[in-house]
C-alpha cells in the first residue's frame, strides 16, 4: 500500500500504512522540512556532525519529539555497522548520542528511537505480540552484511519475537532509478549483482524485502514506501545530489501509557 503523506505536528512525514494499524505505535518518516537550519541543511536537519549548529538541531529534534508526544528521541552515531543497542529509560536522549551503532531496540515507552538518513534506509521493525520495537540504518554496506537479519535476529534473542509475526515498514530513501554503483564488482558479492536493474543501477528496495523475508517475515507485512530521496529535492536531503547537505529523521516509538 502506498505510504500515507501526512503533518504531525506540522512536521510534514510520511507513514506506513502496516504500523499505523497499530494504535500503541507512534511513528514518522520526517522530510527535509519544517525545521530552522539554514541552506545547505534547511531546514529540519536532525544530524549533528554535517557543519550545521548545534543549538539549532536542538530546536529540531525537540519539533519533532513534540510532533510526536514524546518524552525524548534517543539516536546514535551510525557507522554503517551491525551493532544492536537496546534503549532504556536509563539511555541518555538527545542531544547525547549512544556511540558506533545501527540497531536500535526498545520496550521502553515514550522513548523515540532515531535513525537520521540522507539516502540510507531507515527501517522500522515491530512486534504487536512483545510490544517491542526497532529502527535500523540500513546503507549498502548494512546490506552487504545483512544488518536487517541481524536485527531480526537480536530481536529473536533478546524478546523471543518470532520473526513472522514481526512487521516492517522500509521508508524514502535511494530508488533504483537513482542508485548506481559502479564499482559494484569490487562493492558487492556476487549473489547481490541480481538486483542490477540495468547497467550499474541496483534495487536496494528489493534486496532489503528479500533479505527480510529470508530473515522470516511474511511478505505481507513489509512496507515499502517506493520513494526516492535523490530525486525529491525539495521534500529529503540527499548526500548523493548534494554531499554537503543535512539528514532527515525516521522515528519509532511505544505510545505512553495514559
Amino acid at each position: 500500500m502506498p505510504f500515507i503523506f501526512a503533518e504531525l505536528g506540522g512536521l510534514p512525514c510520511y507513514r506506513s500504512p502496516l504500523l499505523a494499524a497499530f494504535p500503541e505505535v507512534l511513528h514518522g518518516f520526517f522530510t527535509r522540512r519544517g525545521g530552522v537550519s539554514p541552506e545547505p541543511f534547511h531546514s529540519l536537519n536532525l544530524s549533528f556532525t554535517v557543519g550545521d549548529q548545534g543549538p539549532l538541531v536542538v530546536h529540531n529534534r525537540d519539533l519533532v519529539q513534540q510532533a510526536l508526544g514524546l518524552n525524548g528521541l534517543v539516536s546514535a552515531t551510525q557507522v554503517h555497522g551491525c551493532r544492536a543497542f537496546l534503549v532504556t529509560a536509563g539511555n541518555p536522549a538527545s542531544p547525547a548520542e549512544i556511540p558506533d551503532s545501527d540497531i536500535l531496540l526498545t520496550q521502553q515507552r515514550g522513548l523515540g528511537l532515531l535513525i537520521k538518513q540522507a539516502d540510507c534506509q531507515a527501517v522500522m521493525l515491530y512486534d504487536p505480540g512483545r510490544r517491542v520495537a526497532a529502527n535500523v540504518h540500513c546503507g549498502w554496506r548494512g546490506q552487504v552484511a545483512n544488518i536487517l537479519r541481524e536485527a531480526v535476529t537480536r530481536l529473536q534473542e533478546r524478546f523471543g519475537c518470532r520473526p513472522q509475526d514481526l512487521v516492517a515498514a522500509l521508508g524514502p530513501s535511494l530508488g533504483p532509478c537513482c542508485a548506481e554503483f559502479r564499482n559494484y564488482r569490487e562493492e558487492f558479492p556476487p549473489e547481490l549483482w541480481p538486483y542490477q536493474v540495468r547497467p550499474t543501477y541496483f534495487d536496494l528496495w528489493a534486496l532489503s524485502r528479500d533479505q527480510l523475508q529470508a530473515a522470516g517475515l511474511k511478505s505481507q507485512q513489509i512496507d515499502i514506501a517506493g520513494i526516492c530521496t535523490r530525486c525529491r529535492d525539495e521534500e529529503f536531503f540527499s548526500f548523493r545530489r548534494d554531499r554537503i547537505t543535512g539528514r532527515q529523521g525516521a522515528v519509532i516509538a511505544l505510545r505512553l501509557e495514559k
